[in-house]
């Protein structure tokens, strides 16, 4: 556990002192290993190269090359704005034609030797169809999350003879901030799908969700595009003695460790060291050198991947950038994304226009069935839904060049609070129609950014025909899914204070780590609170015996419970159920109940200041839970296996629900630990696990 809180500390440092991990050296050795054409084309693409610097004569020419943005998104920060990324193209237009204002920071001993790359970028004005475009393709997917190269293909390449494609992204899988493949390692048909740059979305442009520095790394991203190695070789590990004895093939460019810091003089390998190069791992860089310049022209002289036919007079024509071109204007193409999916009547949701491909619209027309308003020609209305039901919405578009409309069927859920389950309430899940209802308030809604979500299926059950399965082995490592019940009456139905349910779920393999989770919420949906969470060996119902394709026997269920905790004293409460796939098997859900007290509530400890720990094993989130009558102080003392006292602490506890982050991950070795809470001479003690 601190191991894992440790390498997350390192993480952090790295992304605030401005240094990136680039996985360009990883995943251009998998692609030689992948792509049969690779090594032959990197003998003639370097040969070529070679040949290239000893003919090479300076000429005034500018090199144009029409770029596409692919910006993969699930509505959240990720989809950032077309200003956002015309800020991108200004930055690595300065940063290749050395119009960047920092080269006044150059230090002397390397101003003579930067170089003007004479490259510049221009957003594609034509599509590969010969549609007007602006140069920006919108995907929505989730496999904007953890992306790899199959996010690539969810947002399909442009012709990569035509286009540098670019995708942005939420995260990136490796942890990385961005890569990009060298001309060789995707030359042939294998590279056509992935041939460009992948790259984290807030590392783009120096506005919106991106800072000036981090925009830096597309410059540095694009520069391995055009066949350029990091300054100590074709590796990921700056640092190291060994870097001295490997090259990146560019004469003028000093052989070095390579940096992650701006020691501008440093020395590293018996010379002056380039810290300040675009391909160093510095956020000092400034300048491309002229060796380095030439070695990129030469990649796009040469045939390999189709970089000779990007900046020909044909291609400018045909993707819309040549100077003779006059740009059109394009038609839009409707999107729009609404703050809630869930709520109670009354509730209020933002929509917000999110048309894209044109700069230019005339008209809107948004249409709301049960909303009020129903209609609107506001940019971004706020719709109030006054009944319980399921609802949809209609956003249509209109400019000179055309019109588009799109409707979201079914996309916000809106509960009668007056309509809930009563107790005891049992689900087994063996109606046939679950999980719909012919009443919109008892539907269980799925959601998720997994391909395959919640169903019911009848192949395994704790008790009964029929259980609830989450398939987190068909969807990708990371994907979410998630279940969401009716609301669930509380007030006047002396409800117990823990919710029951049987679980069945087994590691595939040692690594296996699927994570369950479950949420509470007393507002419909609106915000969320978690209550139970179990991962990989923790989770798993079968002794340790690993499975594949699980399915489970009457014996390999468990019983799980979670603590209502503060929300015995709502009106009602609601469960969201998620499922998180990380190389494991389907997990199983069975007979949810919340019963009626058979004890009397008010009396007890429990009842009265409903304790909870959460995550129990702890984690450095993990927080006590305390709901407090009035203003009193508590004293929680935590003592080992032995009875030896390790943490003791009095805090003033205002009057209602209390949170209390009392990071003990890093206070305690693993082991279980008893914590005891003292308020007013009265006691509870709740036993803590550390992994």
């Amino acid at each position: 556990m601190k191991k894992f809180c440790v390498s997350i500390f390192i993480f952090i440092s790295l992304i605030v002192k401005g240094q990136f991990f680039c996985l360009t050296p990883e995943i251009n050795k998998r692609a030689e290993l992948l792509n049969p054409e690779a090594l032959s084309a990197k003998a003639f693409l370097n040969n070529y190269t070679k040949k290239f610097e000893k003919e090479y004569q300076k000429d005034k020419t500018i090199i144009i090359i029409p770029v596409v943005f692919h910006v993969v998104h699930n509505y959240g920060p990720e989809n950032i704005s077309k200003e956002q990324i015309l800020d991108a193209i200004r930055i690595i237009n300065e940063d290749f034609r050395k119009l960047n204002a920092d080269t006044s920071n150059i230090i002397p001993e390397f101003k003579s030797i930067a170089a003007d790359c004479q490259i510049e970028f221009r957003l594609a004005k034509i599509d590969p169809n010969g549609n007007c475009t602006d140069g920006i393709n919108r995907v929505v997917s989730p496999l904007t999350y953890n992306a790899n190269e199959m996010t690539k293909l969810a947002a399909p390449s442009w012709d990569r003879t035509k286009y540098l494609n670019i995708w942005t992204v939420a995260s990136i899988e490796s942890g990385a901030a961005g890569y990009a493949y060298y001309p060789s390692s995707v030359n042939g048909s294998w590279g056509d799908a992935f041939d460009g740059v992948l790259i984290l979305s807030n590392y783009v442009g120096s506005i919106g969700t991106g800072t000036y520095n981090r925009a830096r790394a597309l410059t540095h991203e694009i520069g391995h595009y055009l066949n350029l190695k990091h300054p100590w070789g074709d590796s990921n590990n700056p640092g190291l003695p060994e870097n001295c004895y490997d090259d990146d093939d560019v004469t003028d460019t000093p052989n070095t460790i390579g940096h992650t810091d701006c020691n501008l003089y440093a020395e590293s390998c018996g010379s002056l060291d380039n810290v300040q190069n675009y391909m160093e791992y510095t956020y000092c860089y400034c300048m491309f050198t002229e060796g380095q310049k030439i070695r990129m022209l030469a990649a796009l002289n040469s045939p390999i991947s189709g970089r000779n036919n990007l900046w020909t007079t044909t291609n400018l024509m045909a993707t819309g950038v040549h100077p003779g071109v006059t740009p059109q204007i394009c038609s839009p193409i409707a999107d729009f994304y609404f703050s809630k999916k869930f709520g109670c009547e009354g509730t209020t949701v933002q929509f917000t226009n999110q048309t894209w491909n044109t700069d230019t619209i005339s008209s809107i027309q948004w249409l709301f069935p049960g909303g009020n308003p129903a209609t609107s020609n506001e940019p971004n209305p706020l719709v109030t839904y006054t009944q319980g039901g399921i609802y949809s919405a209609t956003l249509i578009v209109e400019n000179p060049a055309g019109s588009d409309a799109i409707t979201k069927n079914n996309i916000i859920q809106i509960m009668n609070s007056s309509v809930a389950y009563n107790l005891p309430w049992f689900e087994s899940f063996e109606n046939t129609n679950f999980p719909q209802s012919a009443d919109t308030n008892f539907i269980w809604y799925t959601s998720g950014t997994g391909a395959y979500n919640w169903y019911r299926t009848t192949q395994a059950s704790a008790t009964g025909n029929a259980s609830l399965v989450a398939p987190t082995h068909q969807n990708a490592n990371n994907s979410q899914i998630e279940i969401y019940s009716p609301n669930i009456f509380i007030s006047g139905q002396n409800p117990a204070n823990i919710i029951k349910f049987k679980v069945a779920y087994a590691q595939k393999n040692e690594n296996s780590n699927d994570n369950l989770k479950v949420f509470v919420s007393f507002n419909c949906g609106e915000t969320w609170y978690p209550r139970y969470s179990k991962s990989g060996v923790n989770l798993q119902t079968t002794n340790g015996t690993y499975y594949y394709n699980f399915v489970p026997t009457s014996t390999q269920w468990r019983e799980d419970f979670f603590s209502i905790g503060t929300f015995l004293s709502k009106p009602f409460i609601r469960l969201k159920i998620v499922a998180t796939s990380s190389d494991g098997n389907p997990i199983y859900i069975d007979d949810i109940q919340l019963d009626k007290s058979t004890t009397y509530l008010q009396e007890t400890f429990e009842n009265t200041y409903m304790p909870m720990v959460y995550p129990n094993p702890i984690i450095e989130e993990s927080r006590l839970w305390l709901n407090m009558p009035s203003k009193e102080n508590v004293n929680i003392c935590i003592n080992d296996v032995a009875g030896r006292e390790v943490y003791n602490s009095t805090l003033l506890l205002l009057e209602g629900e209390n949170s209390i982050n009392l990071s003990l991950s890093d206070k305690l070795n693993a082991g279980i630990y008893f914590m005891t809470i003292n308020i007013k001479q009265q006691k509870q003690v709740i036993k803590l696990i550390v992994p």
